[in-house]
């Protein structure tokens, strides 16, 4: 669980990266021939002489290093489990919102301390210097303070990128799915942190209720809380400099 603070609000933020099940075998040939016409005038009598010279191309198909295909039975997963999920946050009254996949550069900027360097960036082609999101939490505080909403109850369940070296065996992806449930606004003390790890207690004890095979792996689970204004005084005590707090938070959120 962590704390995040916005010019308009104070966001307390829950995320579960979803892991699916890796996309099996494809069906899609090895090769992609592609043929390049480059202008031959087939009316030419030379236009045979210079196709023979021209070979196919051929291109390995494959999917891009760090992102995954999703046939039929992996998305039917995947929705099932959206809906579960859903379904919890929407009986702690929560609604649903979008954003767009990039934001402005200067709006994820100084967000993310040590990890700010993996950022997707994208050419400027419209006027406006532009990134991929890096998570769902920045666009949201974005999101509160454009339509100067006071309180807000929301999940977000999208697509997130991170310019990271992918690794299969660890679960880490340059695009992957983030649930997020987020309680925005002024609350009573602590309420929005107990609804919180209420919301995760109940759609752990769902998860685990669709089958035996289920409740095997999920039935007994230990919930761990992690606070990021904990942690920074932790370091604060012992001597850290402020300045260095999110480099030191970041070489933390990466210990196994």
């Amino acid at each position: 669980k962590y704390l995040y603070q916005s010019s308009a609000n104070t966001i307390y933020h829950t995320t579960k990266q979803t892991m699916d099940p890796v996309a099996g075998p494809s069906d899609v040939p090895d090769t992609l021939s592609i043929v390049s016409n480059v202008g031959i005038d087939e009316t030419s009598d030379s236009a045979a002489a210079k196709d023979s010279k021209s070979a196919p191309k051929k291109r390995p198909v494959k999917v891009v290093k760090g992102a995954r295909d999703f046939g039929p039975t992996e998305m039917a997963i995947r929705e099932k489990a959206f809906k579960l999920v859903i379904s919890v946050f929407e009986s702690h009254g929560a609604v649903t919102i979008d954003t767009p996949v990039f934001e402005l550069k200067e709006t994820l900027a100084d967000q993310y301390g040590e990890d700010s360097k993996l950022i997707y960036d994208l050419k400027d082609q419209g006027g406006e210097i532009l990134s991929l999101r890096y998570d769902l939490t920045v666009p949201f505080a974005r999101f509160i303070a454009c339509n100067k909403i006071q309180n807000m109850k929301r999940y977000h369940i999208s697509r997130v990128y991170r310019r990271d070296q992918p690794s299969v065996q660890r679960g880490r992806y340059r695009e992957f799915y983030q649930c997020d449930f987020d309680i925005a606004g002024v609350y009573p003390l602590m309420v929005p942190d107990a609804e919180v790890i209420k919301v995760l207690v109940s759609l752990l004890d769902k998860l685990a209720g669709l089958s035996e095979f289920h409740y095997k792996r999920m039935g007994r689970f230990m919930i761990k809380m992690n606070h990021r204004q904990l942690l920074d005084s932790v370091f604060v005590i012992c001597g850290v400099p402020k300045d260095k707090l999110r480099a030191i938070c970041s070489a933390v959120d990466k210990l196994d």
